[in-house]
């Protein structure tokens, strides 16, 4: 009886202590939730937060500022030009007894080309050579009766005043053989012209005249022949030297100071696809032209081949000179508003900024940078119109 009256006792003291026990489990399962759900729930929230803010920000392309791959150089239009072109004129009157040469014969130095009939000529030499014989006679007349004069003059037969008449005299004869003399050699040098040759080796690129054509010293002739179409007017025959070709360009005066005598070219002529000849600045105007600004420069380039043609439209490529090749950016990176150009660079916390920048030679595709940013800093192609300065942006 009393075993069961102390169990009966016991029981209310044993379920405090569960509940005790229960509630001190319970509390300490509380803890451990709290302590290491809400963490985790923070964590996930900035995250969360995170992952938020990035997928707001702007996403971007980007290309590095680098320095330009070529040689900086520009190209310029221009036209082939012979290295010489004569035109040829007669120098005697006459007619054309023969003609050896038509257009596009090559010719050497000092060929014949054509022959002059000039009976006018030949008889005016004729008549020299006859009064040449003439003025000799009357100064050896002179010269003996002045020395006769002399004579008497020593043994005073006759005045001083007449030694000085006969003197006179003798040195009037003398003159007039010298004039006689002076025109013979003109009139024979006139002959040799009747010989018409070529000054220089090249090409006949026009004739004017043919067999009997009636030509004066004025450089007219009795008639312009097909064959003469674009020649100077009056000339017989039209020479060029083609073996070299020049080509003569006006360079802005953004690149005339980069010009020099001697540094290479390239010459391009679209007419003959694939054929590019080099060759160089031969000389400069040595000044602006005022009107245009522009300075006049000739670039030479041989044609041993005669491919060639003076006339023929040609794209002349010009080195600008020596050292570092010049930045260069994307031209859809520049961003042109009100001021001077800007572009958007990205650092390495990928905020962007814009900065400006001076650009030089535009090339199309990329420009020149001669100032404002510096070699690898990253750029922004073809910026939003929305991107503000200092925004936060994700480079793809």
């Amino acid at each position: 009886m009393s075993t069961a009256s102390e169990v009966v006792q016991a029981s209310p003291v044993s379920r405090r202590r569960l509940m005790i026990g229960g509630a001190v489990g319970a509390g300490v399962l509380l803890v451990a939730l709290v302590l290491g759900v809400v963490p985790r729930m923070a964590r996930q929230q900035r995250l969360t937060a995170a992952v938020t803010d990035v997928n707001a920000a702007p996403v971007v392309t980007v290309a590095t500022v680098a320095r330009a791959t070529t040689t900086p150089s520009v190209s310029l239009p221009g036209a082939l030009t012979a290295a010489r072109t004569a035109a040829i004129y007669a120098r005697t009157p006459g007619y054309v007894r023969e003609r050896f040469v038509d257009i596009g014969s090559h010719v050497r130095t000092g060929q014949l080309l054509a022959y002059i009939d000039a009976p006018d000529l030949d008889q005016q030499a004729a008549q020299a050579v006859a009064i040449v014989a003439q003025m000799r006679a009357a100064q050896a007349l002179a010269h003996a009766n002045l020395v006769r004069w002399r004579a008497l003059a020593a043994d005073s037969a006759v005045t001083a005043q007449e030694l000085d008449q006969m003197q006179a005299a003798y040195d009037g004869a003398v003159a007039s053989q010298r004039s006689a003399e002076a025109n013979l050699r003109r009139l024979t040098q006139l002959q040799e012209f009747k010989r018409v040759v070529a000054p220089f080796a090249g090409v006949i690129t026009a004739r004017n005249v043919d067999a009997g054509a009636l030509v004066g010293t004025a450089g007219g002739v009795s008639e312009a022949l097909p064959a003469g179409t674009g020649s100077a007017v009056g000339s017989l025959f039209t020479v060029a030297q083609t073996d070299t070709l020049s080509v003569y360009l006006t360079v802005p005066e953004d690149y005339a100071a980069a010009v020099a005598i001697g540094k290479p070219a390239i010459v391009t002529v679209p007419a003959l696809l694939g054929d590019t000849l080099r060759g160089r600045v031969t000389r400069t105007a040595g000044s602006l032209d005022a009107t245009s600004r522009t300075l006049l420069t000739e670039v030479r380039v041989a044609n041993p081949r005669g491919v060639l043609l003076p006339g023929m439209y040609a794209d002349v490529q010009l080195t600008l000179g020596a050292g570092a090749p010049p930045l260069s950016v994307p031209a859809t990176a520049l961003v042109i508003r009100d001021g001077p150009p800007q572009v958007v660079t990205v650092g390495a916390d990928s905020v962007v900024h814009y900065q400006t920048i001076s650009i030089g030679r535009d090339h199309g595709s990329w420009v020149e940078v001669t100032g404002g940013i510096t070699e690898g800093t990253r750029v922004v192609i073809n910026p939003q119109v929305d991107l503000q300065e200092g925004a936060r942006v994700r480079i793809q």
